[in-house]
């Protein structure tokens, strides 16, 4: 992959966290005044564990490709922690959001 395209890649992953984290302190700011946003907050908050999720698995398969038995065993080892962690988050703010409440 060309340099100039994996930075328009990261650029693109960059702009969508920025986007989801402030549309998570918005919603967060208004759960002051109306507590009916906090689905919102949980399901923009698990938006950007989905993109967290995405974005790791970019790496892992665009970037790393056949290189992965290459990568020593604690950085493979944090990269698996890292996917269950958001993939973990991820699942329990969309069913807070949609199925507990």
């Amino acid at each position: 992959m060309s340099k100039e395209k994996s930075s328009k890649t990261l650029m693109v992953f960059g702009i969508l966290l920025l986007i989801t984290i402030v549309s998570t302190l918005v919603f967060l700011c208004l759960t002051k005044y109306n507590p009916h946003y906090w689905d919102d907050v949980l399901i923009s908050f698990g938006a950007i564990s989905m993109l967290g999720i995405v974005f790791l698995l970019y790496i892992k398969e665009v970037r790393i490709k056949e290189n992965w038995s290459k990568i020593p065993l604690v950085g493979r080892t944090i990269w698996w922690m890292m996917f269950i962690a958001h993939s973990y988050n991820f699942i329990e703010q969309f069913m807070v959001a949609f199925i507990f409440r």
